[in-house]
């Protein structure tokens, strides 16, 4: 439920909703471009997110795609529970600032960690 939640504030901001389909769009290309031989075509990419049924991809480009959408949107879903998280830290005077949220509960340091 709660990522459910997440989902619909970031449909609500058209400008998030924007970037986050223009992040997913490039994190697809440079990561077919990274495990494959043949490029793929970056408006066919950004036309099967916005529907799949009229994109000119091949069947396993769709998979891949896929694939990397779910994973774009599990890690913009984390993102934005660890923003609020470190903002209720804040509110309740457990952690003073970003810096003292990451020391605090990332050992790495890293605000963006998929779980």
């Amino acid at each position: 439920m709660l990522t459910q939640m997440v989902d619909w504030l970031i449909q609500q901001d058209p400008a998030l909703l924007a970037q986050r389909t223009s992040d997913t769009r490039r994190y697809i290309v440079e990561q077919w471009c990274r495990t494959h031989d043949d490029p793929i075509d970056e408006d066919e990419v950004a036309l099967f997110l916005c529907d799949e049924r009229r994109s000119a991809l091949t069947e396993d480009q769709k998979l891949f795609a896929k694939e990397k959408r779910a994973e774009m949107l599990d890690c913009y879903r984390t993102a934005v529970l660890r923003i609020f998280l470190c903002g209720e830290m804040m509110r309740l005077h457990m952690a003073s600032g970003p810096e003292d949220f990451l020391r605090v509960l990332s050992p790495t340091g890293e605000l963006l960690t998929a779980s």
